[in-house]
């Protein structure tokens, strides 16, 4: 991602397919610079102009995250799909009422949580530990610099790992606190990268590895057997790769940092009608569940699913 040519060994399993970092860092912190993406704050603007455009997105991202929820109307509908944004997608999935109460883990500067207060919902709180210092955004959203382990005690409705799980030293451990920390009828929702035809066509060049950050990366098989052996039940999958599981692999395989080009030089490099194609085949491996993403919704064993979930979709 920034170009250090460091070198990482990972081990792949032979039974479920789990590839493990076997080298990780002594000092993980220093590859999270301030400039992560999911560090990323709004800037003020400073211009008039700046005040309008600001305004203008504002009201369209308003409009566009109701189009994932009951009710909306045909233009929020239609935003949604043509800016998509997953983690709210995938949330609303769950149906979850404006009064559950929602830990968003490892959810760097807390986007996602301001973005579901303007939606309605009020029992929010992330943690993430390596953002610079704890967040208080004064209208009841907090982010905590920490762990998951730092909560103990406390209880969820929903748990979120949006990109996160596979940060974490001890997978079976942040399940097991996962499965403590639910209420009664609680759920657990993990978007991670997954294992599958995108590393099999580009191995070490597969973006999604992105060491060494990624500690654990988890086919389906690996996280529903480390789910089960924590008490956790998977009853629901949802693919939703895109197209950076081609172009930006391919930016690796010409030695290309991927924060050295810019979406335009994206384009300027492979062109539109190849990223049409990388998205057709993206959708393609999502609907054949073979994508190199997807979103898993758990519950603890003996709880029930919601009545429309499905196994995959």
């Amino acid at each position: 991602m920034f170009g250090l040519r460091e070198v990482f060994q990972y081990l792949e399993c032979g039974s479920c397919g789990c590839l493990q970092l076997l080298n990780p860092p002594q000092d993980l912190g220093r590859y999270y610079p301030p400039g992560y993406s999911a560090f990323r704050t709004n800037e003020a603007p400073n211009t008039f102009l700046g005040h309008i455009r600001e305004h203008i997105r504002d009201y369209v991202r308003e409009r566009r995250n109701q189009g994932y929820f009951k009710g909306a109307g045909w233009l929020d509908r239609l935003l949604a799909r043509r800016y998509e944004y997953p983690q709210l997608k995938s949330f609303a999935r769950m149906r979850a009422g404006r009064e559950v109460r929602i830990l968003d883990v490892g959810c760097g500067s807390g986007q996602l949580l301001l973005d579901l207060k303007k939606l309605g919902y009020e029992n929010l709180l992330g943690v993430d530990p390596f953002i610079p210092k704890a967040i208080d955004y004064g209208n009841d959203v907090r982010v905590i610099k920490g762990e998951v382990e730092d909560l103990a005690g406390t209880k969820w409705d929903v748990i979120m790992f949006h990109h996160a799980f596979e940060h974490m030293p001890d997978p079976a451990k942040v399940l097991r606190l996962t499965a403590d920390l639910l209420a009664p009828n609680g759920h657990c929702l993990i978007r991670i990268p997954v294992v599958a035809c995108a590393w099999e066509q580009y191995g070490a060049n597969w973006v999604q590895i992105d060491a060494p950050r990624h500690l654990f990366l988890q086919t389906e098989k690996s996280l529903q057997l480390l789910a089960h052996g924590e008490g956790l039940r998977m009853y629901k999958v949802i693919y939703d790769s895109n197209e950076s599981q081609f172009w930006a692999s391919e930016l690796y395989c010409r030695d290309i940092p991927l924060r050295e080009v810019s979406a335009r030089e994206v384009k300027t490099l492979f062109g539109g009608t190849r990223m049409k194609e990388y998205r057709r085949r993206a959708l393609e491996m999502n609907d054949q569940g073979v994508g190199d993403q997807a979103a898993f919704y758990l519950a603890v064993e003996g709880n029930e699913a919601p009545a429309d979930s499905v196994a995959h979709e």
